[in-house]
């Protein structure tokens, strides 16, 4: 009950983040759909007259693209700007788990976000085990977040972190299937290439929704192993990093 009261604090001043910045908020929503709109133009125009292909792939395309807004790299810099404003110093003094203070702060502002998509999920009555696909979701968000902060962490090292921002963004288009279906690539490259961390919280769930698939088994056990090498990654570069971490930056 004690460690409750300590982080629900946190928990709210995500949420509070989310409405008092939501300018941001729907500058990257919009940022988003036009992407997503210029994406089914192109697909639109190449695939002329075969319509079914084209409104099955819309469908993947909007789920992929709405996928991404929940699972955002925002966690990566979060932690970078606090090991390079020395901020992270009034953190490992305090009383509270800077890894809880992250996730928290990260799950607090994409509260609105989660509430869309859950009264979505439920208008439309999904046939896929609805409950299974939350629980799924929300494994998937224990793993992203660990990555999100394996890439922040190198802001020990890093004197700019924003190039990195770029390369993040490019490797999300394309392995998480934000721009074509991965399934396009071919049975034997996709067979693999499905396991990889951004296409198993974008590509396997919009499969999932748009195909009615309930077999989840082989998914959650991808998840765990990356979420054990992330987990595992970020604890000794984390580590490292403290090493030569001076209290006031980098």
């Amino acid at each position: 009950m004690t460690n409750m009261k300590k982080y629900l604090p946190i928990f709210y001043l995500g949420i509070k983040s989310s409405l008092v910045y939501r300018g941001n908020y729907l500058i990257k929503i919009i940022t988003q759909v036009l992407n997503l709109i210029v994406t089914l133009w192109m697909w639109c125009w190449l695939m002329g007259n075969n319509v079914h292909n084209f409104n099955y792939l819309a469908k993947y395309l909007i789920m992929t693209n709405t996928l991404s807004l929940l699972f955002s790299i925002a966690p990566t810099f979060t932690l970078a700007d606090l090991i390079q404003s020395g901020k992270l110093s009034n953190y490992l003094t305090k009383p509270v788990s800077l890894y809880w203070y992250l996730y928290l702060t990260y799950i607090g502002s994409q509260l609105p976000l989660i509430i869309f998509y859950l009264v979505l999920g439920l208008y439309f009555n999904l046939n896929i085990g609805f409950i299974n696909l939350i629980l799924y979701l929300i494994f998937c968000s224990f793993m992203f977040f660990n990555l999100a902060l394996v890439f922040g962490s190198l802001g020990f090292w890093l004197i700019n972190m924003w190039p990195l921002k770029s390369g993040l963004f490019a490797i999300y288009l394309l392995f998480g299937g934000l721009y074509f279906p991965l399934s396009m690539l071919g049975k034997n490259i996709y067979s693999w290439l499905q396991y990889n961390p951004f296409s198993l919280v974008t590509d396997v769930p919009a499969k999932l929704i748009a195909s009615n698939i309930n077999q989840t088994n082989i998914y959650y056990l991808a998840v765990a192993v990356w979420l054990i090498i992330f987990y595992c990654i970020y604890k000794k570069t984390f580590k490292l990093g403290l090493k030569k971490y001076e209290g006031v930056g980098v």
